[in-house]
This record gives structure tokens, sequence and C-alpha cells, in this order.
């Protein structure tokens, strides 16, 4: 059964069953919800055990990722020792041709090879985590559900509880009683009579209240709460047996005395001591109480807005979403039509007769979060690169994120460097030519020695680059004026960032070397030696590796990235440096003008 489904039937049920049947019904439903609890309580202690198993698990498998994690870091220092030990026999064998090399050259493919098996297990290892992670994600929703549905079953069951009382409290009941009255001397027969009748009804009310617990199925409840609860017990009809004076002075009456309680809505929950909601059926306002007997015309009421997946709120009510239309007491209502990104409309209504009301929803202005992401339009009808905010606030920059800063203002920051294709777009639509292209040069590590390599560019900087590379070859002069010409075509105030903009955007808020820790875990991202593809070779696309918590992307390696410094700063480390230099407080010192294969640049769009 669908959760909350007993709990509709249970409201339905007293237009749909004769009163005869009401007590033994309700006391089937009852019968029947236990039965699921009892099975879903036993559901849910294997569904937990089965979770706690998948957690060991987990754990187990991120035990063993981490002590592959571990032997890496001794694998790398014994393959970068077998390098040098390799470099070094080289430089020997030029002073001394008759050194072998074979022994160091043997080191070092053994050692390369040691590492290439620990990626592979890591992998393996991770994929194992990620495999556990999901069937965790899953155990936890199986045991998500059996709970949300051991509540919806005790929501019924308190419901199915107060229609059993109710039905139990508004069944009839006969009295045989009897009262003797010692009438006034100065009474009439008639007046002794009906003064009689009426302490004999009195005590057939009283008698009736203190039998109606023991009538009921939760009997010790009901009589702890019974005094402070309203019956409204009415005689349906009474019949004398037997009236008159027995010894001259003292009258007696013997009476049959039927009676039934006609109790308000919420008796039943406050002789349960439950919550008032529990004695309406789902969505009606619990919370307004109709005079008892009193007659209420019922209108229909029609409600339409100019949104659609609104959320409308009758009285506190829900209603779906719009167009509706209810049947509701003639008087005052309250109409609550909600939806995101709009303001509310809240209006009090009167209704004497059937009526329509039309709302209108206003958008309301979109408050500034962290981490949004957006792109401005271009008026030659393209897009600029898509940013993403940061906010005012305290942040910790520096080396082991040591020196706080406060950012006194907001702004957005690209979410990965600019790409070749974006540059290309801005040199076709402007003709402009780089440093780079203006000097025929563009510099380059050759032998750990910085080396002009003739006729390369930003086009052909010297190794295969694609649309979604980041852009190389580009001067701070160059970066500049592409972030100009940004500004131009949106109308935007675009620039490049400052040192602590960088920084902060690349921490994403930590105070690590790099946004994951401060050890560096090999194919995270494209630095030398980083067990990447492009590690030592090339660029890699911007998008290769996964961004940090902010969805910034390449905030570590890849390409050193240009600020807006005078002295020429770039920061963020490179596909062909070491991943130290990557670290989020690195820097190097270049000439503004200065291009270079290992270097591109993100741009920063202010937000006043």
């Amino acid at each position: 059964m669908r959760p909350g489904l007993s709990a509709l039937l249970l409201a339905l049920l007293p237009c749909l069953v004769p009163s005869p049947a009401l007590a033994e019904d309700g006391q089937a439903s009852l019968i029947q919800i236990d039965d699921q609890l009892f099975t879903k309580h036993d559901e849910l202690s294997t569904a937990r055990q089965t979770k706690d198993e998948q957690q060991a698990l987990l754990d187990k498998k991120q035990a063993e990722l981490s002590s592959l994690d571990q032997q890496a870091k001794a694998i790398e220092k014994a393959f970068t020792n077998a390098k040098q030990k390799l470099e070094s026999d080289y430089q020997s064998m030029i002073d001394d041709p008759s050194v072998d090399l074979a022994a160091s050259q043997q080191a070092y493919q053994d050692a390369w090879s040691t590492v290439k098996q620990n990626q592979k297990a890591r992998l393996a290892a991770e994929q194992a985590v990620e495999e556990q992670r999901a069937l965790l994600i899953t155990r936890n929703a199986e045991v998500e559900a059996i709970e949300k549905i051991i509540v919806g079953l005790g929501e019924s069951k308190i419901r199915a509880r107060v229609e059993q009382l109710n039905h139990e409290l508004q069944q009839p009941s006969n009295i045989a009683v009897s009262f003797t009255n010692r009438c006034q001397p100065s009474m009439t027969l008639a007046q002794c009579d009906q003064q009689t009748r009426d302490l004999a009804l009195q005590k057939a009310v009283k008698q009736f209240r203190s039998e109606l617990p023991n009538q009921t199925s939760e009997s010790a409840l009901v009589k702890r709460n019974i005094d402070d609860t309203a019956l409204n017990i009415h005689v349906l009809r009474h019949t004398t047996k037997q009236s008159g004076f027995y010894d001259g002075v003292r009258y007696r009456i013997v009476m049959d005395v039927e009676l039934e309680t006609r109790p308000s809505e919420t008796v039943a929950c406050q002789l349960l001591q439950v919550e008032n909601q529990y004695c309406f059926a789902p969505g009606v306002d619990s919370t307004k109480q109709l005079p008892v007997d009193q007659e209420i015309a019922w209108v229909t009421f029609s409600l339409r807005s100019n949104q659609y997946n609104d959320n409308v709120f009758i009285d506190g009510v829900s209603y779906g979403s719009t167009p509706i239309e209810v049947m509701l007491p003639t008087g005052s209502h309250n109409v609550l039509i909600k939806k995101e990104g709009y303001q509310p409309f809240n209006q009090q209504i009167s209704i004497k007769s059937d009526t329509s009301l039309r709302a209108v929803l206003t958008e309301k202005a979109n408050p500034l979060r962290n981490g949004t992401k957006f792109a401005d339009g271009m008026a030659n009808k393209g897009s600029a690169p898509e940013v993403v905010t940061l906010l005012p606030g305290k942040f910790f920059v520096g080396e082991q994120g040591s020196k706080q800063v406060y950012l006194d203002h907001a702004f957005a920051i690209g979410v990965t460097p600019v790409t070749v294709s974006q540059f290309a777009t801005f040199v076709e639509h402007t003709s402009y030519q780089t440093d780079a292209e203006l000097k025929n040069t563009c510099t380059a590590l050759v032998n750990a020695e910085v080396t002009p390599i003739a006729n390369s560019s930003w086009r052909d900087p010297g190794f295969k680059q694609y649309p979604n590379s980041p852009v190389v070859c580009i001067s701070q002069n160059d970066a500049s004026s592409y972030t100009n010409w940004l500004r131009q075509q949106t109308g935007a105030s675009y620039r490049l960032p400052t040192e602590d903009e960088w920084e902060i955007a690349a921490r994403a808020g930590s105070q690590d070397k790099y946004w994951w820790g401060d050890e560096f875990k090999p194919g995270q991202a494209n630095t030398g030696w980083s067990g990447t593809p492009w590690s030592n070779i090339s660029t890699a696309p911007v998008s290769a590796f996964k961004p940090n918590q902010l969805g910034v992307y390449d905030s570590v390696g890849n390409v050193w990235q240009w600020t807006s410094s005078p002295r020429g700063i770039v920061k963020g480390g490179a596909w062909n440096f070491s991943p130290n230099m990557a670290a989020a407080d690195k820097q190097l010192f270049l000439s503004p003008s200065e291009a270079t294969n290992y270097v591109g640049f993100r741009i920063v769009r202010d937000i006043n």
C-alpha cells in the first residue's frame, strides 16, 4: 500500500461506510496498520544492517585506496631518485664515454613501471570506492524510504485510533435510572414530578458520562482526559417506568433514558492527546472551529494565476498549483500563492457566492549567491566566457594559508582559462596581433632553460592545440586587450584578476596548498611529472580534470595564468613545472610583454 493511502481511506470512512460498521472496520484498520508497522520495522532493521555492512565495505575500500596513496609517495620518491641517477650517469657519460648507463636505465625503467602499476591499482581502487559509495547511497535511500513508510503508517494509525474513538463516543446508550426526591410542601404534584424528572435526567447524564470511557478501546487514556473535554451529551428520548410518592413525602421515579454524545471535531484528539490535525481529513484546516449546530453555506471558488507550477495555499492548506476549483464555506479566507523567483501573492478575500480570482505574480530580483555561474551575451550574438561569482568576506591566502585578507567586493572569475576557440573569436573580430606574433617568437623551456622559439605563437606553440585547450603564448598586454574587447562587446567591466582574487578563487575556501589538500595527488591536475597523458608534453583541455568546490577548472596546473599585477605575476603552475609550483601561493615573475607556451590567462568580471 502506498504511504498515505490508509490515512485517505480513514478520512473518507464516514462517507463510505454505514454507521453500524464503523467500529468493526476501525478495529480491522488498526490491526492491519499494526501488522504493516511490524513488518516495516523488521524491514528497517534489515535495511539498516545492510547499510552498515555496505558502509564497512566502503571503509575497507577507502582504506585500501589510502594505502595505495601512501605507497605512491614512496614509489614516486624512488622514481625521482632513479631519474636523478640516470641523469647524473648521463652527464658523467658525456665526460667519460666509458660510463655504463645500463644499470641506471634499468633502474629508471623499473621505477617507472612501478609508478604505472601503482597508478593502475589506485585507479581500480578509486573505481571500487565510487562503486561502493554508489551502493551505500542506494542503501541509505532504501532505509529512508522504509522510514518514510513507517512515518506514514504511524500517521495512519493515529487517524485510525481517532476514527475508532469517534465512533465509540457517538454510539447511543440506554440507561435505567431511578431517583428519589423530597419535594417542598409548597409544590404541586406536577411541579414535584417535573423536578424529579429533571434531576433523574441529570443523574442519567452524569452516569452516562462516567460509564462512557469503559465503552472505548483506550479507556485508561480516555478516563485520564475526559474531565478536560466537552462531550456535548444529548438526551434522545426517555420513558417513565414508574413514578409517585411511596411514603407520602418522598417522590420516586424510574426511567429508561437513551443518550448520545455529539462531540466537537477535536474531542477525540484531546482525549487521545494527539494533535488536532488528526481529527480532520488531510488538507482540511484544523485551526478553524465551526460553531456547533451552525449551518454554513459552501460555494465554488475558482483561482488562476499568470504562472505555471506555482503553489496555492488557502487558509494555510495546500491545494497544489493553479488553476484550481474548490468548495469553501462562505466567509473570510486567506489566499497565498508562491513560486520560486516571484513575489508571493497574499490576499484576504470574503466570499458570499461563487467567486473567481486571477492572481498576478511579479518576478523578484535574484539575490547574488556564491558559486552562481553565468555568461554575458555579446554584441556579435555570441557569449562571453562563463564565469562564477564570489561574494565579499574573509579569506586566507599566502603560504600555508597564513595570511587573512578581507575581500570587500563581489566579483566573477572565469570558470576556465580562456581557450584557443575563445581567443580566436577575439582575433577574428579585431584582427589583433599578439606580442609573440609581432616578435615572431614565443619562449619555451628547453632542457630547463627559457629558450625563444622562432615562428611560434598561440596558433602554434610547439605542441598540438585543440579548440578547448587553454590559449598560450599570450602576454599580459594581450590578455588585457582581450578583456577590453569583452567590455566593448558586453557593456560589462572585464579585467585580469588581482593576485588575491586569483588565489581566493583557486583555493575555494581551503587553506591547503591545493584545493583538495596539502598533498599533491598524481592524476588530479596537469603538471610536470604528475602521471597524466599531457604531463611534460602539452596543455590539457580546460575541463579534463575536476573543478574545485567553487566550480573553477585548472586552478592547479595546466597553464600559469596572468594576474593584473604590474610586476608581471603569473600563478597556478603549468604542464611542464613541478607539482609543488602549482600550489595556490606560488608565483612567477615575467615581463608584461613576454609570451611563453606555458602561460595563459583567465578573466574577471566586476559585479556592482
